[in-house]
């Protein structure tokens, strides 16, 4: 099986419509989604839209459960609160109803998806370093990876008799008798200093990670971003990776 794993769309259609494009390209079998699909951004409803219909596992973010006044806003800093408000405001009934069913992780095989820790994944900890990451390995059991977000920096982290954890996960096989916590990046808004768009492809049978970047129209996805009303800084960051 070839996944493509997508994470942390964050509203940005145009980063959205740019990765789906080459994913298409890559002749995989299946795309999963590992939430915070609105927040941010412009452009919510489309990429719910799109999201929904080409996604077979989507999984709730911590930005799709405030959006819909599950997740408590107070830690959020002063522009992901705004544009939180102003997401909820846009969003239907029924999308919100949508996004109430979503869970918070999702075992399939040897492999899980989530957002954030697996360790409590309704309290949206950050696994930034070998101590968060000791946490949802944990969890894991006998799965072979945990696939997250949340933090849209893409790294790894690896189980095998200590723990350690890779920065550049371009292209790497995966050992059978490790444990692995990848995280995949973010399409919406990269913050690893790439402004290009992020995902991961995860092939089965050979045990291969490969991370895509893509280019989009950042410049169309500010406008949008302004024309909304939204924080400048929102605008700005996306052309920087940041």
């Amino acid at each position: 099986m070839r996944y493509a794993i997508i994470s942390d769309v964050h509203s940005n259609y145009e980063a959205l419509t740019a990765v789906l494009e080459d994913i298409r390209k890559q002749k995989v079998d299946d795309i999963i989604c590992l939430g915070d699909i609105v927040g941010y951004g412009a452009s919510p409803k489309e990429c719910i839209n799109l999201i929904k219909q080409c996604c077979s596992q989507i999984i709730i973010g911590n930005h799709d459960h405030a959006a819909i006044g599950l997740t408590d806003t107070d830690y959020f800093n002063f522009n992901a609160r705004n544009a939180i408000k102003w997401t909820s405001q846009q969003l239907t009934d029924e999308e919100k109803e949508y996004f109430s069913n979503l869970p918070f992780y999702s075992k399939r095989d040897d492999l899980i998806f989530t957002h954030a820790s697996l360790y409590k994944p309704q309290d949206w900890g950050y696994i930034l370093d070998e101590y968060q990451a000791l946490a949802s390995f944990e969890q894991m059991k006998d799965s072979f990876i945990c696939f997250i977000g949340h933090s849209h920096v893409p790294l790894a982290f690896i189980k095998k008799q200590y723990l350690s954890f890779m920065w550049d996960i371009k292209e790497f096989v995966l050992e059978k008798n490790n444990q692995y916590i990848i995280n995949v990046g973010s399409v919406g808004q990269p913050r690893d200093g790439i402004k290009d768009a992020a995902y991961v492809i995860y092939d089965s049978s050979k045990l291969l990670i490969n991370l895509i970047r893509v280019s989009y129209d950042i410049e169309t996805a500010q406008k949008k971003i302004i024309g909304a009303g939204l924080p400048k800084f929102l605008a700005e960051r996306i052309q920087y990776g940041r």
